[in-house]
């Protein structure tokens, strides 16, 4: 297969940006700049996006479950651990280097709403610098966000977004224009908007809290 073409749900696509670089000029004409920027370019402008470039692209991925940045694995097991006050086993799993979020679990979603106390209390997982600590004994099946750094891989819609938050980020050091600025914002969000309609961004049903206050407000009238 040519290195142009991407594999995604079985259907083969023609890749929107083939490098780098082509976010970059993007972001760039977003913010006024010349077209056509070349690897040669070392403007100020160029400098700063191309320095920006790699923690805007896993800020995105981390902040969304971006269909092109999802993948399940088999998580290695290290060890068991028995907690002696409470005398509960904990299960120890190597962290993938790329790992920038998890998703679900062997099938259990694991987002958080942040209203549970229960998830803050008794969490499904905790990540502690390179390992996972859960409750599940293995195998653990992971399906997370991972630092996707192959471009051609890149859903159009991820790519819209990405140049949007490059072009956001560097504005005020390269235009200094507050109106830009909110404009961008503006047309940053509609982006958002149609990745969600478009299904680049994945959404999976997930059971809406009731949250601490009305649990609590129940127990009083019972």
């Amino acid at each position: 297969m040519p290195p142009y073409l991407i594999l995604i749900r079985g259907k083969t696509m023609v890749a929107t940006c083939n490098q780098i670089l082509d976010i970059i000029n993007i972001a760039a004409r977003r913010l006024g700049e010349k077209r056509g920027i070349s690897t040669e370019s070392a403007t100020n402008a160029i400098s700063e996006m191309t320095a920006a470039y790699p923690i805007i692209r896993d800020k995105l991925i981390r902040s969304y479950n971006w269909a092109c940045c999802i993948k399940e694995d088999t998580f290695a097991f290290k060890e068991m651990i028995v907690n002696p006050v409470y005398n509960e086993k904990q299960y120890v799993y190597a962290l993938p280097a790329d790992c920038l979020g998890i998703i679900s679990i062997n099938g259990m979603i694991t987002g958080y709403s942040g209203t549970e106390r229960i998830e803050h209390e008794n969490p499904p997982y905790k990540i502690r610098g390179n390992v996972i600590y859960t409750k599940f004994e293995p195998p653990l099946h992971v399906e997370y966000k991972y630092r996707n750094d192959n471009v051609t891989s890149y859903d159009a819609n991820f790519c819209d977004v990405l140049a949007w938050d490059i072009a956001i980020d560097c504005c005020h050091r390269i235009k200094q224009d507050e109106s830009l600025l909110g404009r961008m914002l503006k047309m940053r969000d509609d982006a958002i908007d149609l990745a969600l309609q478009a299904q680049a961004i994945e959404t999976p049903a997930r059971p809406k809290p009731t949250g601490n206050w009305l649990r609590a407000r129940k127990i009083e009238f019972i």
